[in-house]
């Protein structure tokens, strides 16, 4: 029989604008706020795994900031 890992809770507090705009994204999409912030996770860790620590600086525009 195969184990199936029981997903955990995590409250996350978003901005209102962020959170605005999740709500547009799922009702555009027709998938929940929940299951778009599990595929934003999903991505952002096999990012990580594929470019390592650097995403961040992506993600946050340091690396234009610091070049201009």
């Amino acid at each position: 029989m195969e184990s199936k890992e029981k997903p955990s809770r995590l409250t996350v507090y978003l901005p209102e604008k962020s959170r605005e705009a999740l709500l547009q994204i799922s009702e555009d999409t027709g998938l929940s706020q929940s299951q778009l912030v599990v595929l934003a996770t999903h991505s952002l860790i096999a990012n990580h795994k594929a470019k390592g620590n650097t995403i961040f600086s992506e993600l946050l525009g340091i690396g234009s900031k610091l070049s201009g």
